[in-house]
């Protein structure tokens, strides 16, 4: 089985649950209404993109994402075309297309769900950070589960207010029978498969994925250190960390 489970800085997973990202919308007539001006120049732009690597712009984009301003520099190095997309308001460069949603958003996942919880009883099994068209909003999704009835609660990323609650009745299936994970081997929780990561690679925890291997059930969990990335692969039936990968 795998939860969603795109990248969010800042997010921390409990239960038999993922955070995840989604990139931000760009056709809705209110995002187009809320468009933020770039304060941050072409040729600043282009500044900023050679001293994030070192080489010759060879052209610059002005995109939007949701109402938001990106400059996108391309610049040849000795190494080949790099890629460099900058905030046109802030000028800072974006690691990947989620860094925007990230910089928007004022309350944490850990803290979206326990206003979710608050409002809805059940287990949080799904949190996304995305941008809301028809509000204009960088929201959090929380989806919610009680003896299968999934509802999804949408929360205002910036004041944390609860604007929306919906009840999915007809979707009733656990997810882990749908991706033919043995539930019996799920003896460890999301939580302390994520407290044994960290003690693994001292950092904080970006999304975790209750997935299975040749039938072995396991967490992925990504974590985000002062070194770089890591995923960290714990087994969910005795908690052994059974692997820990570095990105390049």
């Amino acid at each position: 089985m795998k939860f969603k489970a795109t990248v969010l800085a800042g997010a921390i997973a409990f239960g038999s649950a993922a955070y995840g990202v989604h990139a931000m919308g760009t056709n809705s007539e209110e995002a187009n209404k809320n468009t933020q001006p770039a304060k941050i120049s072409i040729d600043e732009a282009k500044s900023i993109a050679v001293k994030e690597v070192d080489g010759k712009v060879t052209d610059v984009d002005q995109d939007r994402e949701g109402p938001y301003v990106v400059y996108e520099v391309e610049v040849q190095t000795s190494n080949g075309e790099k890629d460099i997309e900058i905030n046109g308001q802030t000028g800072k460069v974006l690691k990947d297309e989620d860094d925007l949603l990230k910089e928007q958003a004022k309350i944490t996942a850990q803290e979206a769900e326990t206003i979710a919880l608050g409002k809805v009883s059940g287990e949080m099994t799904d949190l996304d950070l995305d941008y809301d068209d028809r509000t204009a909003k960088v929201v959090y999704e929380v989806e919610v589960t009680h003896n299968g009835l999934e509802q999804d609660v949408k929360i205002d990323a910036v004041t944390g207010d609860v604007l929306h609650v919906q009840k999915d009745e007809d979707d009733r299936d656990d997810d882990r029978d749908d991706e033919n994970i043995n539930s019996s081997q799920v003896k460890v929780t999301a939580q302390k498969a994520e407290s044994i990561a960290v003690k693994e690679v001292d950092g904080e925890v970006v999304s975790i994925e209750l997935d299975e291997d040749d039938g072995v059930a396991l967490y992925e969990i990504e974590v985000q250190s002062n070194k770089g990335e890591a995923e960290v692969t714990v087994s969910a039936t005795n908690g052994d960390v059974l692997e820990v990968e570095w990105d390049d």
